[in-house]
């Protein structure tokens, strides 16, 4: 009962962790267009998305899912120190509170990362080590390329951070009713 207790938990932490990201990314994606001077990148498609599509999302098993949730995180945590790294070489000095925005940012994916490979272990999930996952191309590449490249990694952990949401809430059930079910086949053997 205890670990069931502290299963819920690790759910509630990550789905509260999720939501503070989402509502960080809303502001910090706003700043991002203002400090570059962009005002929509919707129209460009760089490569390296971490992003999948929605019809391929809805044939995955919850187990998938997860493996593909932490996958994403790995990611995107890689792109994200990128950005801050490029865009630390090109913000000027009055733009720094983006910078310590981006900064925090990668402070709580590298949190949530954590916690999702947390639950995916007590979970039974055998999680594969990350090396060779999505190296960042490290070629140069022309500021503006960059600017986008910022922006598509914000996006995409905004876009992850509503559908892992979603999956961790199902999964949250389908845990939650496993446990009842577990619970009643044990009493009704008398153990």
């Amino acid at each position: 009962m205890d670990s069931e207790v502290a299963l819920e938990d690790l759910f509630s932490q990550i789905i509260q962790q999720l939501r503070q990201i989402g509502e960080d990314l809303g502001h910090l994606k706003e700043k991002y267009l203002e400090a570059h001077g962009l005002d929509s990148l919707s129209h460009f498609d760089l490569h390296g998305s971490a992003s999948m599509s929605s019809e391929c999302w809805m044939n995955m098993a919850m187990e998938e899912r997860m493996l593909a949730n932490i996958t994403a995180y790995i990611k995107l945590e890689r792109r994200l120190m990128k950005v801050i790294e490029e865009q630390a070489e090109s913000l000027l000095h009055e733009k720094r509170d983006l910078h310590g925005g981006l900064q925090n940012l990668l402070e709580q994916v590298t949190a949530l990362r954590a916690q999702l490979e947390n639950l995916g272990t007590t979970m039974g999930l055998s999680i594969e080590s990350d090396e060779g996952i999505d190296e960042v191309d490290r070629n140069s590449v022309p500021m503006f390329e960059r600017k986008v490249r910022g922006y598509h990694v914000l996006r995409d952990l905004s876009t992850w951070a509503v559908r892992s949401v979603r999956d961790l809430r199902k999964l949250q059930k389908e845990q939650k009713r496993l446990a009842n079910k577990t619970e009643r086949f044990t009493e009704g053997n008398g153990q």
